[in-house]
């Protein structure tokens, strides 16, 4: 079960060094109108200084401050990542740290760009099992240090970022219908091969280089299908109360306007902030809550859908009535 939970507070952080398409252009054949033609990417923050952990560690931190919930009281942390610094600790273990929450679970998940939905299921399930009323939700994710920028068919899809959400429990349940899914990747459509390590009692092990591999046009079929079935069981789920607004996982602006045509959805639903950020894998979903509840698009009252998926392949989703006071006026 899902404990009865609000959100409370949310915010991001990203990288201050900002590369453009045109910077692109002096690193790997490409232009600015190629890229946004095919994917509705501008920028995307990249990692100079900055860490993963440093970058979950304020963004949990500013959600927490936002939220008023006393760090005493935090009773779970739960963070997600694929791109992490560490095997171990664990980057939730880090945030606890950085954050002087004395004692909680604290614990990662992994599933690629669906990560944060994963993360948010779980947080509030745990909450249930474990009877805690605050809990902590946060990704981050360095993606261009996993990027081949001799590839132009990926290099120019990922940023880094990360974003958080403090759950608050309440009387009312906020976080509603969960979806999480996975189907077989069996034609490898999206990998990052581990970097091969040796022993005394293994051979030379291969090179064969830590980057992300795709099969665009075969992410792109899976990611309309499932976003599209995704959306379809959350409106089922609640027909006398169905969600006003979308908050899908930033992969290609592409993909969100296909499912938009062929649901028959307004635009105008769907929060999309790809152009300035790329896709930052499991970060993307908070990072784009964090700009549409300070842009004033994202209001309280809103019932709002999160729709993720990414490599797993992974897919799911929720509902969000959004209670946070709002932040500006439209």
């Amino acid at each position: 079960m899902l404990a009865p939970v609000t959100i409370a507070g949310v915010a991001k952080c990203v990288p201050e060094r900002v590369v453009t398409n045109f910077d692109l252009e002096s690193i790997v054949e490409t232009s600015d109108e190629w890229i946004a033609k095919r994917t509705g990417i501008r920028s995307r923050h990249v990692v100079i200084g900055e860490t993963g952990v440093g970058m979950a560690c304020q963004a949990a931190g500013d959600a927490l401050a936002m939220s008023g919930v006393r760090v005493e009281d935090v009773g779970v942390i739960v963070a997600c990542t694929i791109t992490g610094e560490d095997l171990t600790p664990s980057l939730a273990g880090s945030v606890q740290k950085a954050l002087g929450i004395p004692v909680c679970a604290a614990l990662d998940v992994s599933a690629g760009c669906t990560g944060f939905i994963y993360a948010l299921v779980t947080a509030a399930s745990l909450m249930d099992t474990l009877q805690k009323d605050a809990a902590i939700v946060v990704a981050s994710e360095v993606m261009t240090k996993y990027l081949d920028w001799t590839d132009r068919s990926t290099c120019v899809l990922f940023g880094d970022g990360a974003g958080a959400l403090v759950l608050r429990r309440s009387e009312t349940a906020h976080l509603l219908c969960p979806i999480l899914s996975a189907t077989p990747d069996t034609d490898d459509v999206i990998t990052v091969r581990k970097e091969a390590r040796t022993t005394p009692f293994t051979g030379p092990a291969e090179e064969i280089g830590s980057f992300i591999r795709m099969k665009g046009a075969d992410v792109f079929t899976y990611a309309v299908g499932v976003m599209e079935q995704t959306l379809l069981q959350l409106s089922g789920a609640c027909p006398d109360h169905p969600y006003t607004k979308v908050v899908p996982h930033q992969a290609n602006e592409k993909i969100i306007d296909f499912v938009v045509r062929t649901m028959g959805l307004s635009r105008e639903q769907f929060f999309v902030n790809i152009s300035n950020y790329a896709n930052t894998s499991s970060a993307s979903i908070p990072i784009a809550l964090s700009d549409a509840w300070e842009s004033g698009w994202l209001r309280a009252g809103d019932r709002v859908a999160l729709v993720g998926f990414g490599s797993g392949l992974t897919s799911g989703g929720a509902m969000i009535d959004w209670t946070l006071p709002n932040k500006k006026e439209n």
